[in-house]
């Protein structure tokens, strides 16, 4: 199933600007109902999302959005200051691109390793969702969503509680923009890029 756009130089940073991004969900929605017409979308939040959102509306059907947060106990959202975003924008684009992927490899240091604490998923998330495979029946199709697998810990951990909610016959797939390391936790059954660095344009360094 899985089919990449592009394999790049690891230290290079794909840049996707908004145009870009809406054709790389496209593209990415494309590829996915080749082979599957999923009945919903489960965007993790918060990139997820938005790449789940995109590609619903790519589609040109009325298929559901369905977010669900997944976090570790202890995760902190990764904040940016103003002063720092400013201090990034006038750096010369290629040393930003050093700069992410220095950050990326001490984030995904130990990638391999299994986590130590639990995920939390938002109760009310998982309330809607469960509510609306009550509806969907025996032999629903979901894809679930995010914009980038790095360690690749977090869609493991919502494609298992995804599975526990769904009915035994659903088909339940995944698909990303991109997977940025070579031996991620899961891999998704459809991505455009591997092992690349995306910038998207809510990036802290867009």
């Amino acid at each position: 199933m899985r089919g990449n756009l592009q394999t790049a130089r690891r230290q290079d940073v794909v840049t996707l600007d908004p145009s870009g991004f809406d054709g790389a969900c496209a593209a990415l929605i494309g590829q996915v109902m080749w082979d599957f017409r999923p009945d919903a979308l489960i965007g993790i939040r918060t990139g997820g999302l938005h790449v789940a959102e995109a590609m619903a509306r790519a589609s040109g059907l009325s298929m559901p959005v369905l977010p669900l947060t997944c976090r570790r106990a202890s995760t902190a959202v990764k904040e940016k200051s103003g002063a720092f975003k400013a201090l990034v924008s006038q750096l010369p684009r290629p040393l930003v691109d050093r700069l992410r992927v220095w950050e990326h490899a001490m984030l995904t240091r130990g990638s391999r390793a299994e986590p130590t604490e639990p995920y939390r998923f938002d109760p009310d998330e998982l309330s809607h969702l469960d509510d609306w495979l009550s509806r969907a029946g025996q032999g629903v199709s979901l894809l679930v969503v995010d914009d980038a697998i790095d360690t690749g810990a977090t869609l493991s951990q919502v494609m298992d509680v995804v599975r526990k909610l769904a009915p035994e016959q659903a088909d339940i797939r995944s698909a990303v923009i991109t997977v940025t390391t070579r031996q991620p936790r899961i891999s998704p059954g459809y991505s455009l890029y591997d092992q690349q660095l995306c910038r998207f344009p809510w990036s802290f360094d867009a």
